[in-house]
């Protein structure tokens, strides 16, 4: 997520006066928000900018420690009159995204999005609206369009999570067995978190108070959402970052392939971990490549993604993936 939106996100947290809320807590907040790679510094920064913005009555107590963040009771919300562009270019920017935000932030902001599409529209000779024609953000891999996702069944999924409630639906299921996917009705569903994936909205869930199993489910997987009054019944490990469900528990593995020198990994100075090396190799039109990756599925992705401009020599179980693709891909083009 940007810095703009995790400066919103920020702001979400923090209560009005007299109520306050430690640096600490707003760090958990936001790692359980998705807010994956993220520290306490980068907290106390984007606090301390938003203090010194002034524009959302952000007041710090240091009266005692930990030190208590709030917003001022006679805080009135910003004025829209007062958008300037860069302001608006942000909101621009963070519309673009926020399929994530709650339903209530959505609505709060739903102003701030319309006023910034007309300052920007009124006002098509500024460098604002050069910049935001001349920068975008382009997907590298193949771009896949999402299936279609029902709004109905979106934001009662979102209300269910914001409020902490259980819902009941309907969820498709692939069962190994089955030839084809099942809907089935389940009912005491745990909402725990929504992730933006690729393209994809995935919900994740768990059912009932005793399975404590989390599932990942894509959106247009889920219909004929019942929002309850029953609380959700979070597992233990609830407040621990998302990021358990984005980042692989596999091992790290030392990683070492050929690569070809005119390739386009090597041309755009790509790495695949901060310690990886290149160096010549004995091969001429090839480099070798060193890095501690972990072996998993997004990894293979993206060598697969190479072809034939690598050829992996470690980890031996990485390379026998390899082969065995090839062999089976050589039976299939040559039949």
């Amino acid at each position: 997520m940007n810095a703009f939106q995790r400066k919103l996100d920020i702001l979400q947290f923090i209560p009005r006066a007299p109520r306050k809320v430690s640096s600490r807590q707003i760090l958990d907040n936001l790692q359980n928000s998705g807010h994956a790679n993220i520290d306490m510094r980068t907290v106390q920064r984007d606090l301390k900018s938003l203090e010194q913005i002034g524009l959302f009555g952000l007041e710090v107590d240091k009266r005692s420690k930990p030190f208590g963040w709030n917003i001022n009771a006679c805080f009135k919300k910003l004025n829209l009159s007062l958008m300037d562009g860069n302001t608006a270019l942000a909101f621009n920017v963070l519309e673009q995204s926020s399929e994530t935000l709650p339903n209530t932030t959505l609505k709060e902001l739903q102003p701030y999005f319309n006023k910034a599409e007309q300052i920007l529209a009124h006002d098509n000779d500024s460098l604002l609206q050069h910049w935001s024609k001349s920068v975008s953000n382009v997907q590298v891999s193949q771009p896949l369009v999402p299936p279609d996702i029902d709004p109905v069944t979106l934001e009662r999924l979102k209300n269910a999570l914001y409020y902490k409630k259980q819902v009941n639906a309907d969820i498709k299921r692939l069962f190994k067995r089955a030839k084809k996917a099942v809907w089935k009705h389940y009912d005491k569903v745990n909402p725990m978190g929504l992730i933006q994936q690729n393209g994809r909205l995935i919900f994740i869930c768990t059912f009932g108070s005793l399975h404590t199993r989390r599932y990942s489910l894509p959106i247009n997987f889920i219909r004929n959402v019942e929002v309850t009054k029953s609380d959700c019944q979070q597992s233990n490990d609830y407040h621990k970052s998302l990021r358990a469900e984005l980042v692989s528990t596999q091992e790290k593995a030392e990683l070492k392939l050929l690569i070809n020198d005119n390739s386009f990994f090597l041309l755009h100075g790509y790495k695949l971990a901060e310690d990886q090396n290149i160096c010549s190799s004995t091969i001429a039109g090839k480099s070798l490549l060193t890095a501690t990756v972990t072996d998993d599925s997004k990894l293979r992705a993206f060598l697969r993604g190479l072809g034939s401009n690598i050829e992996v020599l470690e980890p031996l179980s990485l390379r026998r993936y390899f082969t065995g693709l090839s062999e089976s891909l050589y039976q299939t083009y040559c039949n």
